[in-house]
């Protein structure tokens, strides 16, 4: 599968996730979803390319540091590979949630909240969650754009 074809499988999860865990807007639960696109081409590459393996980043989030070394041990704790959507989902619903005082990002949902459009949901996320070097942020925006049309689309379908 490509990149878009695997994001088309495996985004809607996460947005589902995120406005049930967060009762965030859909457009507001695009806006991670469409961040992690971008961070792991579609949803595709999960650890980051040109690095050693325990180096770099590691999953949709290309969470690195200490930040990648609590990944893989939630997924251990939890018996999730890191690869599967449900470990990938699952722990950025931990980290926003602050069910880790050590690494809580629970602040992150009161910036989503406030965010009234996709863009500004979209922004919001890489501000305040990736703090990119390298913002791209249209590319961002892009993936966050067809993770909500992808939302849109099969909550359309499900009520037809």
């Amino acid at each position: 599968m490509n990149a878009e074809e695997t994001f088309k499988e495996e985004a809607p999860a996460g947005v589902d996730a995120l406005m049930r865990w967060f009762h965030l807007a859909d457009f507001q639960a695009s806006g991670p979803v469409g961040n992690f696109g971008h961070e792991s081409t579609g949803l595709t590459q999960l650890r980051e390319i040109g690095q050693p393996p325990g180096r770099g980043g590691y999953g949709y989030g290309q969470w690195t540091g200490q930040r990648h070394i609590l990944f893989l041990n939630w997924c251990a704790a939890n018996h999730l590979d890191w690869r599967t959507p449900s470990a990938n989902w699952g722990y950025l619903v931990h980290e926003l949630s602050g069910a880790d005082p050590r690494n809580s990002y629970a602040y992150v949902i009161v910036h989503l909240r406030e965010a009234k459009t996709l863009e500004e949901a979209t922004r919001a996320f890489m501000n305040y969650y990736e703090r990119p070097g390298v913002p791209e942020f249209s590319d961002r925006l892009r993936w966050a754009e067809l993770a909500l049309k992808l939302h849109q689309s099969a909550a359309t379908a499900k009520a037809a």
